[in-house]
């Protein structure tokens, strides 16, 4: 199948009026019925103002953090018009991909 990968990207702590930056993310791919995501922990990051996010031993919550969508054309316009209208501090990658489901799923 065609569709796209969608990356959201922020330090771990990031907040928006009090709520994680990237649980509102998946809260709002949730509304429209997207239950699918992969999340990851990185461990260094640097942001476009050129400030290096990593995980510290003393500062854990700047850990660059991403949450990955894989999501047919419709469903990447709509979670990527919710996220803009919110207003999340963050960074969004999308992508053209080919994928498929391999094997039997439980």
């Amino acid at each position: 199948m065609n569709g796209f990968e969608v990356l959201f990207m922020a330090p771990e702590g990031r907040r928006h009026q009090g709520e994680q930056v990237l649980e509102k993310v998946i809260s709002l791919a949730s509304e429209l019925g997207i239950n699918s995501y992969t999340r990851r922990l990185d461990t260094e990051a640097q942001g476009q103002n050129g400030r290096t996010h990593s995980a510290h031993f003393f500062e854990l919550a700047d850990r660059p953090e991403e949450v990955m969508f894989v999501l047919d054309d419709h469903h990447c316009n709509e979670l990527i018009k919710v996220v803009t209208a919110a207003e999340l501090p963050l960074f969004c990658l999308k992508r053209p991909i080919e994928y498929w489901q391999l094997g039997a799923t439980t």
